[in-house]
């Protein structure tokens, strides 16, 4: 389990640098092309530093972020080196295991280099730490050098150096943030993560009656919603991505047939799309799910007249039927060791929240505090709940069940309108989902805590989002 990031005890992190070069995970999800490495490089061969913050009244460490010193004027660097300061800071604020110093204080303090900070004008702002960075190029690589300081002790206590490309800032910024939360809270944090979702932004139309008569394309984003493109070229209603475990992959439900069925679709590769379950007009075939250990899709089927759960390998061999049930058995999530599956069904009348074996074993039935459900989402280990839309007057609510103790917890309270579509970060700590509070349906992100952390989507109607893996 992680370290609460209320620090009433000592945090005690200690930092050693090693010689030589490593590299990171690429920058797209894992398994991009080998283009986007960024390499890194410890700073210096200092001393175990330990970060020793007492909380009071249990705070987190505050964190002044000082301007970047940028080495050479141009303006290309200028620019990148802007985009990966603000990115940064935004990644860093997100997880909130720091309390940020707000930019329009730090911004009035000069940029300086960490030898030539000035600790006594931070400790005025009420900084615990400092960020500072250093950019620079050599033709196509974006050199950034960051350390944290420590006011108190006048020392660093996180120093590195990340070779970039400069076709990437965003990225780079997004490394370093997942570093820094790796080594000072032992956090896996999100921001090297995507975000798959459908959207009808492109305006096309459809001329049938389904989906609102919309086209939807699968679109992927950073977490943030930054980088936003569009993966798919059907012109035909596309929705419900689901990721597959190494990040290569996505399956979701297209209508490119005339009739629904999955699609899987190869991100980095140019391989052309498969059906891997087959479907026709009588045996149609609706959002898939990945197991989590990357062998099976399970996915609802009409192929027995009604819908029922099945799961199959991702080539579509070794299709097994699930459940048998005269009430629809709909929308199946994982669990985190591919061992369980949860569905919604109707066959307790409306729809409930149910869970079986991954092989189809007895099935039982959940609370879910009221109301229609729909869109379970399993959170990763070590968290066990269950993340799910239900439906209350006036719309739909975002829930979670505590596995165990069948704790309820509704989560969308803040949110006017319709919230649906639950999405569990890799973490645990985030959920993403769809809401009407600004008219049309767009994907924001909470906390657990409920609280409003980033709107990923700001055009046209956007719905299913689905978080990549680590």
């Amino acid at each position: 389990m992680r370290r609460s990031n209320r620090l009433t005890v000592h945090h005690r992190v200690a930092i050693t640098a090693v010689c030589g070069l490593a590299l990171l995970v690429p920058a797209l999800p894992m398994g991009a092309p080998d283009m986007y490495a960024i390499a890194t490089t410890p700073l210096d061969q200092q001393r175990e530093v330990a970060i020793s913050v007492r909380g009071e009244s249990g705070r987190a460490p505050r964190l002044g972020f000082a301007e970047f010193v940028i080495t050479g004027a141009d303006a290309d660097l200028r620019t990148a080196a802007g985009t990966v300061s603000q990115v940064l800071y935004d990644d860093l604020e997100f997880e909130r295991e720091f309390a940020m110093i707000a930019r329009t204080a730090s911004s009035k303090i000069p940029a300086t280099s960490a030898e030539a900070l000035p600790y006594a004008t931070w400790n005025e702002v009420g900084a615990d730490l400092v960020l500072v960075g250093n950019a620079s190029r050599t033709d196509a690589t974006l050199t950034v050098e960051v350390r944290i300081m420590n006011v108190e002790r006048k020392a660093s206590v996180f120093g590195k150096r990340y070779a970039c490309t400069m076709r990437d800032p965003r990225y780079c910024a997004h490394t370093i943030a997942d570093e820094v939360h790796k080594e000072l809270f032992q956090l896996d944090g999100v921001a090297r993560t995507k975000l798959a979702f459908a959207s009808d932004r492109d305006g096309e139309r459809l001329g049938g009656t389904i989906e609102e008569r919309s086209i939807k394309e699968i679109y992927i984003s950073d977490y943030d919603g930054g980088r936003q493109l569009r993966l798919t070229p059907h012109r035909s209603l596309n929705i419900a991505p689901s990721w597959s475990p190494d990040n290569r992959y996505l399956a979701y439900t297209s209508y490119t047939s005339g009739f629904p069925d999955i699609v899987l679709h190869s991100i980095y590769e140019a391989r052309a799309a498969t059906r891997p379950a087959r479907g026709t007009p009588n045996a149609q075939n609706y959002l898939p799910a990945f197991s989590p250990d990357g062998t099976r899709i399970a996915f609802a089927s009409s192929r027995t007249g009604n819908f029922e759960i099945y799961t199959m390998r991702i080539d579509g061999s070794d299709l097994r039927q699930l459940t048998s049930h005269p009430g629809i058995d709909n929308a199946p999530t994982w669990s985190p060791n591919s061992q369980q599956i949860a569905f919604t069904s109707e066959r307790s009348g409306q729809s409930h929240l149910f869970i079986m074996s991954a092989d189809g074993g007895p099935v039982t039935r959940l609370p879910t505090g009221g109301g229609k459900v729909d869109r379970p989402t399993w959170s990763p280990a070590p968290f066990n709940y269950v993340a799910y839309s239900a439906e209350v007057p006036g719309g739909n609510q975002i829930r979670m069940i505590e596995l165990g103790t069948n704790k309820i917890t509704n989560l969308s309270d803040a949110f006017q309108g319709n919230n649906e579509s639950p999405s569990v970060a890799p973490n645990g700590r985030h959920i993403a989902f769809v809401t009407t509070q600004w008219g049309k349906e767009h994907i924001v992100i909470i906390g657990r805590d409920g609280k409003l952390e980033r709107r990923v989507t700001t055009t046209g109607n956007n719905k299913y989002p689905s978080w990549s893996h680590r």
